[in-house]
Parts: structure tokens; sequence; C-alpha cells
């Protein structure tokens, strides 16, 4: 006779640890319960494949998991500052470029000059204008606002 999913997930549990059982369903844990559940022999990797599989069966407590689950994903993110770093906002800086212009213009270049100069190190997509040199060199002369 074929088990139930519920009977399926009652067994499945009952051969795990409590700590384990607890930490596989995503719910809270006391600090002795973490510590049990990673110092366990049971590698959850292994077994959240196929819990999952017998919770997909049991449409409630699936909803129910998948819940604590994210709930779990966000607190630990949180916890542990997994955010990714933010990108910073504009087009990427010209430092090096101004740093170029910055020594030609020492050397007696003009505006005109160091944009040919430059441009000759460019590629197609990256030419520069002696207007765009004139308005690197006035930021980057100024100290940073930072």
């Amino acid at each position: 006779m074929a088990k139930s999913p519920q009977q399926e997930l009652e067994e499945f549990l009952a051969s795990l640890p409590a700590s384990v059982q607890k930490s596989l369903m995503c719910e809270p844990m006391t600090a002795l319960e973490v510590l049990e559940s990673a110092q366990s022999d049971c590698k959850e990797f292994e077994l959240r494949p196929r819990l999952e599989r017998i919770l997909w069966k049991l449409p409630a407590q699936w909803a129910s998991y998948c819940q604590r689950a994210t709930q779990q994903r966000k607190m630990m993110v949180e916890m542990f500052n997994l955010k990714p770093p933010k990108r910073p906002h504009g087009p990427p800086r010209k430092d090096e470029l101004a740093h170029k212009a910055a020594l030609l213009q020492r050397s007696g270049m003009n505006p005109h000059q160091i944009a040919a100069e430059l441009n000759k190190g460019l590629g197609e997509d990256d030419k520069t204008t002696a207007d765009a040199i004139r308005k690197l060199l006035k930021r980057h002369s100024q100290p940073d606002k930072t």
C-alpha cells in the first residue's frame, strides 16, 4: 500500500535528530539547536531536496515552508551582510584619462593637441574632443568633494 505524502513526511523527519528537523523545515532554533544541527552527521544539502519533493505534494505545508525559507534567507543576508555592493551611479570615472591629459597639459599642449594625442590610443567609440578635455581637466583639478 502506498504511503500518503503526510506519512512519508513524518517518516522522513522521524529518522532525523530534532535539531536537524527544525533546520530543514526552516523553523526558529536556539543557539544550542543550531550547534547540534551543525555537529550532526546529517548532510542537510543532501536531505533538503528529498524534503522538498515530499513537501511539494502537500500544498499548505509547501507554502508555509517557502515562506519560512524566504524569511530565513532574508535574515541570513542581513545578519552576515551578504548584500552585493551597490554599483556607483553614473558613468565610470575617467581618472586615468584625466591624469594623462594633465601630464600632456603640463608639457605645454593645448586641449586640441591633448585630444589628438589621446585619441591615438583610444578606440573608435572612445574618441574625445578638445571641449571634453577642457571639462575633464577642470573637474579633476578641483579637490574631491568626498
